[in-house]
């Protein structure tokens, strides 16, 4: 069985990459473990504690494995990465990938920085690792899907949200957004709906998977990098969108 490991911020990542990997691989026999690692390191003063909140069973009909690891922070995804790296290289997992936003520690600017970061103690002797940005927050591909809106309210059109609100979730670049999730919020709450950045199973619900993969890498580069690393794990010779 092959595997590939993807560490993220948090749950609403974690769901949302999930609903991902079931779209791209539709037909594919996938098996999808989720975790979240909460507490370990000295400046904590909180033992670490690992949760397995989804445990697939393992059949001979499985043949591909994704672990999504919610690392409970921005700024615990490449620590958790570190942490689990060895063990994950010794399991066999073909590569791994870290997912986490800019905002708000960093600015547009300074994701050069953050980058480079990123990549500090990272083993290359061991499976490698690919780090992806959600430039701004994660919720800016949420916005880039703009027909998921008329499902949270049949008024609550891109005409509506660009007159009252003042940006185009539809031709517009939402990755130069400083707060995203901010934007999201805002939007619902023009037709009395609300965003709940820790709840966000109702956004999900309403988000085009389709959409997100066929059409969206051509907007977000690092939506394109995110898909084109699964798509190659699911199916080694495909070329890149």
């Amino acid at each position: 069985m092959r595997r590939l490991a993807i560490f993220v911020e948090g749950y609403t990542e974690l769901l949302f990459i999930d609903r991902l990997i079931c779209e791209i691989a539709e037909k594919k026999h996938v098996a999808i473990q989720h975790r979240q690692i909460r507490g370990g390191g000295a400046k904590s003063g909180v033992p670490k504690k690992v949760i397995e909140l989804q445990t697939p069973v393992l059949t001979s009909s499985l043949s591909l494995y994704f672990l999504i690891v919610d690392c409970g922070g921005d700024d615990q995804v490449r620590q958790r990465i570190q942490e689990e790296h060895e063990n994950l290289t010794t399991k066999g997992y073909e590569r791994v990938i870290g997912l986490r936003d800019v905002y708000p520690n960093f600015t547009h600017a300074q994701i050069p920085t953050l980058k480079r970061g990123l990549r500090y103690g990272i083993k290359t002797s061991l499976t490698p690792v690919q780090f992806i940005l959600s430039v701004m927050e994660l919720e800016a591909w949420f916005l880039a899907e703009y027909s998921h809106f008329q499902h949270v309210d049949a008024t609550l059109t891109v005409n509506t949200i660009r007159s009252q609100l003042g940006f185009d979730p539809e031709n517009d670049d939402m990755t130069s957004r400083l707060s995203p999730a901010k934007d999201l919020i805002d939007a619902y709450n023009l037709v009395g709906s609300a965003y709940k950045k820790g709840d966000p199973k109702a956004t999900l619900d309403k988000l085009d998977y389709a959409h997100i993969y066929a059409v969206l890498p051509s907007r977000i580069p690092e939506l394109k990098e995110l898909i084109d690393a699964i798509d190659a794990f699911i199916e080694p010779s495909m070329p890149a969108l």
